[in-house]
Order: C-alpha cells, then structure tokens, then sequence
C-alpha cells in the first residue's frame, strides 16, 4: 500500500468510529421537542394555498394545492417542532401541471397571502386557520385554536368550530335532518365567527349537525351535515378503530365554512367538500381522537 492510501485509510478512522456507538450499535438521530399540527383553508375568495414553515426543514409539514374548505392532513395532525416557528402560506399555482408559465409563474407562485410568526408549546395540538377575505377590505388572518380534546370513554366528544359561516351561529345535533323538529336545546348557542366550541359528550349514535345564523330555527337548516359514523375495530382483519359518531372514545371537529365567493377561485372548487361547488354554507368533519382498537 502506497504512503499516500495509507494516510487516506488512518484518516477515515476517527470518521467511521464517531459514527458508531457502544458495542458497534449505530447512533440513530433523536427529534426534538414536537407540537401537532393540522391546516384549514377558510378563506373563501381565494384559490388554492401552499402552507409552508420557513423557518426550519426538519418537523415542518407542508401542504401544496390547498383548495377552499381543505383541511391538512385529511385525519389526525403531523408533528412540527415546538417553540416559535415562522408560517406563510402562498398563492398555489393555477396551472398544476406547470405547463402554462403564465399560470405557474414565480410571481404567481410566490404571492403571499398570509405570514406570522407564534409559539407553539411542546406536546400540545393545534389548528391553524386561514380565514377572512383576501379582496378588498382585506381581512385575511391566521387563526390558531389550542385542541386539548378529552378522552370521552364510552361516549363520543363533539367540537364545533366556526370558520366564518355567519357572524354568530346556533349549532344543532339531532339524529336526522332536513325538516325533522330541532331539539329544543342547541349543542352550542351563538357560537362566534371564528371561535370554537367546548367539547360535548354525547352516547354514540347518528348524528347530523344543523346549524343557523344565531337566533333563526329555519329548516332545513343553513348548514345540515351527517357526521361521519365510524368503523368498529377488527382484530381478525387487524383493522384499527376509525373514529366517528358511533364509535365510543371518538372526539371529532366540525368546521362550519362561508359560501365560496361568487366568481372568485375558491368557487371553482368541486370536490366532497364542495359537491355544488361551495355555493351554499357546509361542514367537513375531522377526527381528533381516534378511537382505542383493543389490540
């Protein structure tokens, strides 16, 4: 062996050493301290938004192609870590496919509709909304609620969020809709645009939230939506417990979302959540807690 590969070979040495630990196990790299996030695209004259933390690359989820009533991810929350973090949401391009340049190009793209800074506290859940007008007078703002669901036990746990449906609301739960006769006592009264409801605990069973601008009992109802029922647990198919309205342990959110603007982007949107493309007030739901399995 030449001077020269045998210098190379006694230099790699303490590299190759530093990357291994007692007894020769591999030294794996440790998250740090993490909060969970979920995004929620409430803003209803816009189109679609990119979410993006710019502050750090690790334990910092981002969505791409948000459209109006999105919520990301689609269940549960992702991990990012804790402390102040720095978000901006963007214009998504509107030629997804980046064949136009005129609808994909770095100034659409790099539009910025919201930026903020905040603190998020370690081990925490949050929700970050996007809500309020981009059009003039522009009100456009983040809004974060602190989760803190409950375990229901044998009952399920219902949250209700307004994410701009009307200025104030009266929320309904009943185990059908349309015409049937409401309760005579709301889950949750005058509800205020943008804020959330405590946490209520009901038996499992149907459930369709119906919701009014506060003070108003027309029916069908402004906002009329069956809850998602849930799937029980199977051991022998080893399927985990999905949460939902039937489903003991469930906690779940309802987010009650404006109309789409006329002729804005956000009432191009035609998807399960926006099946007539947002032209009347809706709900989508979102599980918080899933259920335990027993397995």
């Amino acid at each position: 062996m030449s001077k020269l590969k045998f210098a190379l070979a006694l230099a790699s040495l303490p590299v190759f050493v530093a990357c291994r630990g007692d007894g020769g196990t591999a030294i794996l790299a440790t998250h740090g301290p993490v909060a969970y996030v979920r995004f929620v695209n409430a803003v209803p004259d816009s189109g679609a938004q990119d979410w993006r933390f710019v502050d750090l690359i690790e334990e910092s989820p981002n969505t791409l192609n948000m459209a109006f009533r999105g919520i990301f991810p689609g269940t549960g929350y992702q991990s990012a870590t804790s402390g102040s973090r720095h978000l901006k949401v963007f214009q998504s391009a509107f030629d997804q496919g980046f064949n136009d340049p005129n609808q994909a190009s770095p100034g659409l793209v790099s539009t910025v509709f919201l930026d903020s800074t905040f603190t998020m506290t370690e081990g925490q859940h949050y929700t970050i909304m996007a809500v309020g007008s981009l059009r003039a007078p522009r009100t456009a703002k983040f809004v974060i609620l602190s989760d803190n669901f409950p375990d229901p036990g044998t009952s399920v746990a219902v949250r209700t969020v307004n994410a701009g449906a009307a200025g104030s609301v009266d929320v309904y739960g009943s185990a059908t809709g349309g015409t049937s006769t409401l309760p005579s006592t709301p889950l949750v009264a005058a509800l205020a645009q943008y804020a959330a409801s405590s946490w209520v605990t009901a038996p499992p069973a149907a459930l369709v939230v119906r919701a009014n601008a506060s003070g108003s009992t027309t029916l069908p109802a402004m906002i009329d939506a069956t809850a998602p029922t849930g799937v029980a647990a199977d051991r022998t198919l080893n399927l985990t417990a999905i949460g939902g309205s039937t489903i003991a342990g469930s906690a779940f959110t309802v987010f009650l979302f404006p109309p789409a603007v006329q002729n804005s982007r956000a009432a191009l949107v035609v998807a399960g959540t926006c099946p007539t493309k947002c032209t009347t007030a809706g709900a989508v739901f979102a599980v918080d807690r899933y259920p335990p399995s027993g397995f």
